[in-house]
């Protein structure tokens, strides 16, 4: 279950060519192609002899490329390590994620989504593939994390990003560590978001009560981890990712090991149970008569859904494959998934779902928040709306609606 970095390095072709043969393919990426071949714009002479005309990347190219050459070719395996360490290297043993620290990251009316935020780490090693080939906003995203590591690699095509002036100049003076290097890579790259498990067993604790906790989406794992650490015994949860739901089980196993291991933990802790089911939460009625099985039992929904075509995850059956229309969107997955809980929640059970409140590329004049807030209105008694919020950044470079840190809109329902 656990990504190590041999598995990264078998998953990408490293070249070993003299520097010769390496200055001559060395070009930049067309950040404007959308066929998804990673075509390029220019080799790497005739891109900088374009835009440098008032800088002096010309005068220092050479030396550029030689840092780059370096990067890919001599000291690869290295500077790939480095990436590793920062995207998914676990610098603790599986078991140290299963026990988040007590108490919340509530303030007011606002979790403060980034509090022990470490604990998602092991998400993203276990989901390491499905994760960094996360693409967005159209299916032939040729900016994903991964996408854009293997054609660096393999062919020596840049982003234009790590051309630019200020990015240059640190490639140049780049230390051996590479961490500088990797930090102006992920500016450029499109890559997925992994929600906080603290902060889903923050919300669980202070808004939801009960036994039986249903998420229509698994959310890479996360919510699972913030379930063991909740008052909930029983989990049920389905996803269209074959590798989120296996990674589900085999968490479970281990978890289930862990605790009869641990003494603390067997006598503490109540027994946690769980359901997973490998399908569209719209189909999972027609497919396994869930409504049957699970009417009036559930006693919490809590979920991240997904931003239809924000973030376009890997898997044959995504909403927006079978919903590429928004409206359809809407009608199709998003509500009937809402009638679905309602369906299996008793009476006075909650529902919450997280959502961002971004304007999706159609240029429709609400969000997407308040669009999937109008059907929930449809089917559920509003209980009160809250927020998280996952930056507390503030730069006069940020989106103005931004620059007081980053927020979704938690949206919390009751049934009559």
């Amino acid at each position: 279950m656990l990504h190590t970095f041999a598995d990264l390095l078998n998953s990408i072709q490293l070249q070993s060519v003299d520097y010769k043969t390496f200055r001559k393919q060395i070009s930049i990426l067309d950040i404007s192609d959308t066929s998804g071949t990673f075509s390029i714009r220019n080799n790497i002479d005739d891109f900088i002899a374009r835009v440098s005309r008032t800088d002096n990347r010309a005068e220092l190219l050479e030396q550029y490329c030689e840092k780059m050459y370096q990067i890919l070719v001599t000291d690869a395996e290295a500077s790939l390590k480095t990436f590793y360490s920062k995207a998914a290297q676990l610098p603790q043993p599986l078991e140290y994620y299963f026990d988040l620290p007590a108490g919340n990251c509530l303030t007011g009316d606002t979790f403060m989504g980034m509090t022990n935020s470490k604990y998602g780490r092991v998400c993203k090693n276990i989901n390491f593939d499905d994760f960094y080939n996360t693409k967005k906003l159209y299916s032939n995203d040729s900016q994903y994390v991964f996408g854009l590591i293997k054609v660096m690699y393999e062919k020596f095509h840049l982003r234009n990003s790590l051309v630019g002036p200020a990015f240059f100049d640190h490639i140049i003076n780049t230390e051996a560590d590479y961490g500088q290097f990797w930090l102006d890579f992920w500016i450029g790259a499109n890559k997925a978001s992994i929600f906080n498990p603290y902060t889903f067993k923050s919300i669980l604790d202070t808004q939801f009560s009960g036994d039986v906790l249903f998420s229509p989406c698994m959310g890479w794992n996360a919510y699972q981890l913030g379930f063991y650490n909740s008052e909930f015994t029983h989990m049920v949860s389905t996803d269209v990712i074959p590798g989120v739901v296996d990674n589900a089980e085999q968490l479970h196993n281990k978890y289930a090991e862990w605790k009869e291991q641990d003494s603390f933990q067997q006598f503490f802790a109540e027994d946690k149970t769980t359901d997973f089911y490998c399908c569209p939460s719209e189909q999972l009625d027609a497919r396994h008569n869930f409504i049957q099985k699970y009417q009036n039992s559930v006693d919490a929904v809590l979920f991240c859904p997904p931003y239809f075509d924000l973030e376009l995850y890997p898997g044959a059956e995504q909403s927006t494959d079978s919903f590429p229309d928004y409206a359809d969107w809407l009608s199709g997955y998003w509500e009937q998934t809402i009638k679905l809980c309602v369906s299996v929640m008793k009476p006075g059970a909650k529902l919450g779902f997280i959502i961002s409140n971004y304007r999706n590329h159609n240029k429709q004049d609400t969000t997407i928040s308040q669009d999937m807030k109008q059907v929930a209105d449809k089917h559920l008694e509003y209980n009160k709306h809250m927020k998280v919020r996952w930056s507390g950044l503030s730069s006069s470079r940020q989106a103005h609606k931004q620059r007081a840190g980053n927020y979704e809109d938690l949206w919390i329902y009751q049934k009559g």
